[in-house]
C-alpha cells in the first residue's frame, strides 16, 4: 500500500512545491522528457542455484526460484520482478498525474496478476506454446480528493502511458547475442 506522507506544508503526495514545479517544467519539455528513453541497461551474475544478482544504474536486486523448485526462496523471481514492475510503473504514473493535477491521494493500492500459458516450455517439456504471461490483470484501488472521473482518467492516462505496462503489453523484439568467455 502506498500511503501519502507530506514532506512539508506544501507537499502533494510527498511532493513539495518547488519540486512540482520543477517536474511540472520537465514534463513540459519534450528534450528534457526524451533524455529518459535510455538506453536503460541490466546486467545480471550468476551466483549459483537459480540465484542471480542484477546490476542496475547503482543498486543491486537479487532473484531465486522457490524451494519447490530447489532454489534457496531467498528473493522474489523474475517473473514477480515483472509483475511488480508493471504495479510499481503504474502506481508511479498515477502519483505524476495526480500531483500534476494538484490532487492528494491519500491510499493507492496496485494489484498484478498472472498466470503462465505454458510453463512446460520454460521446464524444456514442450516445444511449443507461450512460457510466458497469456494475460496480466491490473486492478487499483485508490483514496484521493478527485472526483472518481478524474480518478479514473488519471488511472486510464497510468496504464496507457506506463512505460513497463506497454512494453509487456505490445510485441518487443528481442535480439539475443551469447559471447564466449574463454577465460573464465
Amino acid at each position: 500500500m502506498t500511503e501519502h506522507r507530506e514532506a512539508d506544508a506544501d507537499a502533494v503526495n510527498g511532493i513539495g512545491f518547488e519540486h512540482r514545479a520543477a517536474l511540472a517544467e520537465q514534463m513540459r519539455d519534450p528534450d528534457r522528457v526524451g533524455r529518459f528513453s535510455g538506453p536503460w541497461t541490466a546486467t545480471t551474475t550468476w551466483r549459483g542455484g537459480f540465484r542471480v544478482d542484477a546490476r542496475v544504474r547503482s543498486h543491486t536486486i537479487a532473484f531465486d526460484e522457490p524451494a519447490d523448485l530447489t532454489g534457496h526462496d531467498s528473493a522474489p523471481t523474475p517473473h514477480e520482478y515483472l509483475l511488480s514492475a508493471v504495479g510499481a510503473c503504474i502506481t508511479d504514473g498515477m502519483v505524476l498525474h495526480a500531483t500534476l493535477a494538484g490532487i492528494e491521494i491519500r491510499t493507492l493500492n496496485v494489484r498484478v496478476t498472472g498466470s503462465f500459458d505454458n510453463i512446460l516450455r520454460w521446464a524444456g517439456l514442450a516445444e511449443e506454446g507461450n512460457p510466458g504471461f497469456g494475460a496480466l490483470e491490473i486492478s487499483g484501488t485508490v483514496a484521493a480528493d478527485a472526483e472518481p472521473e478524474q480518478l479514473i482518467d488519471l488511472w486510464n492516462r497510468a496504464v496507457s502511458g506506463s512505460p513497463v505496462a506497454q512494453t509487456v503489453g505490445r510485441p518487443t523484439s528481442i535480439i539475443s547475442h551469447l559471447t564466449f568467455d574463454s577465460a573464465a
